[in-house]
Parts: structure tokens; sequence; C-alpha cells
């Protein structure tokens, strides 16, 4: 059986103990990818240039994350978090619908921000998770994210013949029913549960704010994410405009999105084989050379479909960085602060540096066009890369809890800017 297939049957195998979450994550990468794939494309035909995109974008990615510190303190603080979701799916249905009638760029923008903030509480989606997992092995987790990836990949494929037929102004109409059925099942499915004291991850983005201390290896790694994670903004929604300046659809901007969530699901099912005689931040290396290969390639590329088909390479690249930073970082912070280590640097891959890639990837695109875009973005992928290697020390061996399974997921990257 083909190493993809072999994955996903695995993953997608039922479990009772996990009741409700299957499906939940199923429905959930469904409804986003009938948006996130085509967000540039939607802003472009709403008459939005390169660098005001790049603006908007930006301003969406710093939103979501004060929105998300909003709704997981909440969470904290005993709000629950599956009633939060739910709550979320409503309004973000209502909203979609307000965005497909918003007149000028302006409105447009302002409706979006609302709109971001009103799927925000989607990231509690994982500590809901969590916390139904510590009955049952927690390495479930990744296998469920995986199902995620997969339902992501299929609506992609999907979504983007129907927008290619029908136009991207149904993107709302479509994307409205959709959340509005994952909302449903969260309330059909996953009811609210008693919470005792731990304190779930995603609050640690709080208390990481307030650390006065932070290792320089660990500084310099994150400086390393930060430059990776702007090159990923960048190249990830750009790449959408370029597609469609070289005469590709929507369908192959769908297509190229289900690309690299395939080929993140089997790197992520195996890479624990290669850490056998690699390291980490050798993989996450290798993971930026790739990086710089595609990026470079995209620069002169002239045809639509082999720049989506470069997504497939795009997704084992992602997988090795991911997985690695999940790692290096763990390794880098003390054992007392390990979950404020992910969470700081999940805020600069997925938050922060997302915040530079998109303005001033809009910029370089609209002044000096995608090739120097892409260009510029190779040369940060290789600064992360050289930096990792330079400021990671060797190793040390934490045994069996080296990795938090928690952590073992491609779907973080569900934001604007799917890397």
């Amino acid at each position: 059986m083909p190493p993809v297939a072999s994955t996903l049957k695995s993953a997608l195998k039922p479990n009772p103990a996990t009741g409700g979450l299957n499906w939940a994550y199923v429905l959930m990468g469904v409804a986003d990818a009938t948006i996130l794939p085509f967000i540039p494309l939607y802003l472009f035909q709403r008459g939005l240039d390169a660098p005001r995109i790049g603006a908007v974008l930006a301003a969406l990615s710093a939103i979501s994350i004060v929105a998300g510190l909003v709704w997981a303190y909440l969470a904290d603080r005993g709000i629950p978090p599956e009633r939060m979701v739910v709550a979320a799916s409503a309004a973000a249905a209502v909203i979609a619908l307000v965005v497909a009638v918003a007149n000028g760029p302006i409105a447009l923008a302002v409706a979006l921000a609302f709109w971001w903030v009103a799927r925000s509480p989607f990231a509690l989606l994982d500590p809901i998770a969590l916390a139904r997992l510590l009955e049952v092995a927690r390495t479930r987790y990744a296998r469920i994210r995986l199902r995620m990836s997969a339902g992501f990949a299929v609506s992609a494929v999907v979504s983007g013949a129907g927008f290619q037929v029908f136009g991207l102004r149904f993107i709302p109409f479509v994307y409205a029913p959709l959340v509005a059925i994952f909302g449903l099942w969260v309330w059909h499915a996953l009811k609210p549960m008693a919470r005792g004291p731990r304190a779930l991850e995603q609050p640690g983005i709080a208390r990481a704010v307030r650390l006065p201390r932070v290792s320089l290896p660990l500084l310099g790694f994150l400086l390393s994410a930060f430059l990776l994670g702007a090159a990923w903004a960048a190249t990830g929604n750009f790449l959408t405009l370029q597609i469609n300046v070289l005469g590709g659809g929507t369908l192959l901007i769908g297509a190229a999105a289900a690309f690299q969530a395939l080929t993140e699901i089997p790197t992520m099912g195996y890479i624990h084989r290669l850490t056998g005689f690699l390291s980490h931040k050798s993989l996450f290396a290798i993971g930026c050379a790739i990086y710089i290969v595609v990026f470079i390639a995209w620069a002169f590329v002239s045809n639509a479909l082999a720049a989506a088909l470069l997504k497939l390479v795009i997704g084992v690249a992602f997988a090795l960085c991911f997985v690695a930073a999940v790692v290096i970082t763990d390794e880098l912070s003390p054992t007392n602060r390990r979950a404020t280590g992910q969470a700081l640097v999940k805020s600069v891959l997925f938050g922060v540096a997302p915040i530079l890639g998109l303005l001033g990837g809009g910029l370089v695109y609209g002044a000096l066009g995608p090739r120097m875009m892409f260009l510029m973005s190779a040369v940060l992928a290789g600064a992360a890369g050289l930096i990792a290697m330079v400021v990671v020390p060797a190793e040390r061996h934490r045994g069996a809890e080296s990795l938090p399974s928690s952590e073992l997921s491609p779907a973080l990257a569900t934001t604007p800017g799917k890397g």
C-alpha cells in the first residue's frame, strides 16, 4: 500500500475513546479549505492590489494573535471552550455573509477583521482534544489532527473546481453553511467537560510575555523561526496570485493547497525514522534547504501547473521544519517552562512573523515583482537554516517525553497563509 494511503488509513481508523473529535477536525478542515487558499485572489478580485492585500493579511495575522489570547484567557478562566467554539461558528457564518456584501476596500477589510475575530476561537479545538486525550494515549492527538489535513485537501480541490465555474464571489456563501455544520457537530458531539486545575498550553502564551529570562540559544532559534515564518507567509499567499497570473484558475489554486496537505501527512507519519540518524536541527536545516530550492524555482517558473506541483515538495519541507521546531524548542526550554517555549515558537512562526512576511511580501511583489519576492524569501529561509545550525546545541535526551505528542500536527498553518 502506498505510504500516503497507509498513513491515511491508520489515521482515519475509528476510535470510540475520541468520540466526536474525529469529525470535528474533518469538518473544520473542510470549512477552512473553502476560504484560506483563496483569500489573496478574492481580495484581488475585489479591487485590492498586492501591497494592500499584504497589508490586509498582515492586519488579520495581528488580529489573530490578540483575539486568540483573549479567547484562551476566557477559556482558562472557566468559560467552556466547547461552547465558545459553537458561538464562534455561528458568528463566523453570519459575518461571512456580511463580507459578501461589503462595499469598497475599507468596508471589506473591516468585515474581514470581524470575521477573523469570530473564527479565532476555533484554535480552542486543540485544548479541547488534549483534555479528552488525558484518558487515552496522547499520541492519538497527531493522528486525529491529520484528519483536518485530509478534509482540507479534499475540500480545497472540490471548492476550487466550484469557484472556477461559479466565481470567487461565492466563497462566503459556501463557507457560511459549512462552518455552521461544524458548529452544530461540536454542539452535538462535544459536551463541556469538568475541568481541573491543569493549565492548558494555550494560556501559556500570555505567561510567556511576562517571563524575564529566555535562554540565548532559544532566543537565537526564535530569530530563525521568525525569518522562516516570514518567508512562509509571503510565498504561501502570493503564490496564489502568481498561479492566477500564469493562467491557472481557482481549481489549480485549490489543488496546490491539497498537494501540500497530502505530503505533510506521510512525512509527519514517518519523520520519527529520520531522527534515528539525523539531529532535529539538521532536519530543520534540510527543510530550509528544500524551501530555498522551491522558492528559487517559483521565481523562474512560467507554468502554473508546475508552480502548483511544487507544493508537493513544500509539504515535505513544512513537516520537517515544523516538527523539528517543536522538538528543538522543547529541548531548549527549562523543564518547568516547556509549554511556554512552545507558545513562544508558535506565536513567532504563525503570528508575529507573518505580519512582516505579508506586509513586506506585498510591497516587494507590487514594487519589484514576484521574482524578487520569491528570491528574497529564499534568502530568509537560508538565513533561518544557518542560524539554527549555529545556535542550537547538541541535543540532550529526555527519554520518552522529549517530543510532546500534543505538538505533532501540521494543522497550525490554517491561518492566513498557510506555508
